[in-house]
C-alpha cells in the first residue's frame, strides 16, 4: 500500500475547504455544497480505512516526509497503530456530523459552515498524526481558529459572538503558551523532532538527527511539561481552564457542539500523550526523571478535581447541552488522568475511553440537538417524553447516555474498568476519586433518562423532521453499541484492537527507533 496514504489523510480536508468557496460561487446551491462537504469527509474517512488496514498489517510504525524534506527541517507524520484507531474514529464521526449538518443548517452562512468544518477535521488529523512539535501548534491553531468562528456561527445573536471571543481568547492564551514550551525545547534539544527530542530524552545517541541544544536539566524539563500541560488542558476544557466549554455549547449548532465534545477536546489528550508519554514516558535519564513524576502526578490530580467539579455541575444544570457540556469536563478529567500515569495500562484507559467518549458524546448531542429543534427548547423539563414522541433520536440519546453513564455491557463500563483498574495500580485513592465522580455524573445521566423515557410529553412537535439527520444519528449510535458490545464479550477482538495498538508504544526507546529508521 503506498505510504502517500498517510500524508494524503490530513490533506484532503484542507483542499477541500480551499474549494468550498469555489464550489459556492460556481454553483449557489446549498446542498451543492453540503454535497461537497460530504464528499471529501467519505473520501478522507476511505483514506483513514487504508491507512488503519496499512498500520495493523505492519509491525512497525510508519512515517512519512512531508514533501520528502528530512527532519529536523522537514515535517514528518507517523501513522502506528494507536494513531489510525484515533485517525479512523475522527473520520468516521466527522463524516457523520456532516451528513447530519446537510438539513440541519439551513442559514445563509452554511458555505463558511462547510470551510471551517473541514477546516477543524484536517486541523485534529494533523494533531493525531505529526511527529513535529512545531507542526502540532500549527495544527492546534488550524483547529481551534476553525472552531472560533464555528461556535459565533448564528453571527446575528449576542450570545454566539460573546462566547466565541472568549473562547478564541482564551485558546490564544493556551497556543501562545505552548509557543513559550517550544523555544524553550529547542533551547534545550536543539531540535522540534518528536522522535529525536524522545531519543535524546532516553539517553539514547544513535539518533539520525543531529542537531544539539544546551544540555537537559531538570528545571527546564519541568517547564516544558508544565506550561504544554496548561496548554493542553485549555484545548480539552479540564479544570481549572473549563470555563470556555460550557458557554460555547448552548452558542453552537448542535452539529459544532457534536464536533467540540467528541473531537476538539481530544487535540488537548493526544497532545498531552505526545509530550509526557512519547517523550519523557518510559526509563528517561536520571536527572529528569523527579521532575517528570511530579507533572505526572500533578495531571491525574487535576483529572481528578476536573472529574469531580464536572460531575457536580452536570446536576445543577436546567439547560442540556450544557449539562452534556459539563459531562465533557468530567469525561475529559478521566483522560488526563490516565494518561497522567504514564504507564501502559493508562494509555490503554486513554485510548479506549477516548474512543468511546468521543462516539457516545457527539451522538448525545447530535440527538439532542434534534430534540432541542423538535420541541423548541433545551430545558431538559421541557424535553420529558421525547422518547416516546421522537423515536429515533430518542433512542440514540438513551444508547449514548448508557454508554457514559458505564452501564454494561455498552462500551463506557469497559472504559471505566480499564481506568479504574489503571488509577489503582497506580495510586488506590485516585481509583476511589473516580468511582465517586462517576456515582455523581451517573446522578445528572439518568436524570435525564428518566425524563425523556418515563415522564409525559409535555411539548407538542414543531416544525418538519429531519430524517437524513435521524438516520446518521441512529447509524452512529447502533455503531458505538454493537462495537462495543463485542469489544466487551470478544478478547481477541479487543487484543487485535486496543492491546496490539499499546503494545506497540509500550517501550517508548523502541518505538522511537523503529520511527527513526524509518525515515533513513
Amino acid at each position: 500500500m503506498s505510504p502517500h496514504v498517510i500524508g494524503l489523510i490530513p490533506f484532503i480536508p484542507v483542499l477541500g475547504a480551499f474549494l468550498t468557496p469555489l464550489v459556492y460561487l460556481v454553483s449557489r446551491s446549498r446542498l451543492t455544497v453540503f454535497a461537497h462537504g460530504v464528499l471529501f469527509t467519505l473520501i478522507t474517512l476511505a483514506l483513514s480505512i487504508l491507512g488503519f488496514i496499512q498500520a495493523y498489517e505492519s509491525d512497525a510504525p510508519q512515517a512519512y516526509l512531508m514533501g520528502g524534506w528530512p527532519p529536523p527541517l522537514g515535517i514528518t507524520y507517523t501513522l502506528d497503530k494507536l494513531t489510525g484507531i484515533l485517525v479512523l474514529t475522527t473520520s468516521l464521526v466527522l463524516t457523520v456530523i456532516m451528513v447530519y449538518s446537510v438539513e440541519y443548517i439551513v442559514d445563509d452562512g452554511y458555505p463558511w459552515y462547510v470551510t471551517l468544518m473541514l477546516g477543524v477535521f484536517s486541523g485534529i488529523l494533523g494533531v493525531i498524526m505529526t511527529s513535529d512539535v512545531f507542526n502540532l501548534f500549527v495544527m492546534l491553531e488550524v483547529t481551534g481558529v476553525s472552531s472560533y468562528g464555528l461556535v459565533m456561527y448564528y453571527r446575528h445573536r449576542a450570545g454566539p459572538i460573546v462566547s466565541g471571543i472568549k473562547y478564541a481568547f482564551v485558546g490564544a492564551m493556551g497556543t501562545t503558551l505552548y509557543l513559550l514550551a517550544l523555544a524553550i525545547i529547542y533551547n534545550v534539544y536543539g531540535s522540534l523532532n518528536l522522535i529525536d527530542l524522545s531519543l535524546k530524552t532516553h539517553g539514547y545517541r544513535g539518533s539520525s538527527i543531529t542537531y544539539m541544544g544546551t544540555g537537559y536539566d531538570a528545571v527546564s524539563i519541568g517547564l516544558i511539561m508544565a506550561i504544554s500541560f496548561w496548554t493542553f488542558s485549555i484545548k480539552s476544557g479540564v479544570f481549572p481552564n473549563h470555563f470556555w466549554l460550557p458557554d460555547a455549547h448552548p452558542a453552537a449548532p448542535s452539529p459544532v457542539s457534536a464536533m467540540l465534545s467528541g473531537l476538539v477536546v481530544n487535540t488537548g489528550a493526544v497532545g498531552l500523550y505526545k509530550i509526557l508519554y512519547l517523550i519523557y514516558g518510559g526509563s528517561i535519564l536520571d536527572s529528569l526523571t523527579p521532575a517528570r513524576d511530579a507533572i505526572s502526578f500533578l495531571i491525574v490530580l487535576t483529572g481528578a478535581f476536573s472529574a469531580i467539579i464536572g460531575a457536580l455541575l452536570m446536576n445543577i444544570q436546567e439547560d442540556v447541552k450544557r449539562m452534556i457540556a459539563y459531562s465533557t469536563v468530567m469525561n475529559t478529567g478521566y483522560i488526563f488522568m490516565g494518561i497522567g500515569i504514564l504507564s501502559p495500562f493508562g494509555i490503554l484507559a486513554f485510548l479506549y475511553y477516548t474512543v468511546v467518549h468521543s462516539l457516545a458524546k457527539s451522538t448525545l448531542f447530535l440527538s439532542t440537538g434534534l430534540l432541542i429543534k423538535y420541541t423548541g427548547s433545551r430545558r431538559i423539563n421541557e424535553l420529558a417524553g421525547s422518547f416516546k414522541t421522537h423515536i429515533i433520536p430518542g433512542v440514540a440519546s438513551v444508547i449514548s447516555l448508557l454508554t457514559l453513564s458505564g452501564i454494561p455491557p455498552l462500551p463506557g463500563f469497559l472504559g471505566k474498568l480499564l481506568l479504574y483498574n489503571a488509577l489503582f495500580s497506580y495510586n488506590p485513592v485516585f481509583a476511589i476519586v473516580m468511582l465517586i465522580a462517576s456515582a455523581i455524573g451517573l446522578l445528572a445521566y439518568m436524570r435525564l433518562f428518566f425524563i425523556l423515557v418515563f415522564e409525559a410529553p409535555t411539548r407538542k412537535t414543531i416544525g418538519k423532521r429531519f430524517l437524513l439527520s435521524e438516520a446518521s444519528t441512529l447509524a452512529i449510535a447502533l455503531f458505538t453499541s454493537i462495537v462495543g458490545i463485542l469489544l466487551l464479550f470478544r478478547q481477541d477482538f479487543f487484543d487485535a484492537l486496543f492491546m496490539e495498538s499499546v503494545n506497540q508504544v509500550a517501550d517508548v526507546v523502541k518505538y522511537m527507533e523503529q520511527l527513526a529508521s524509518s525515515l533513513i
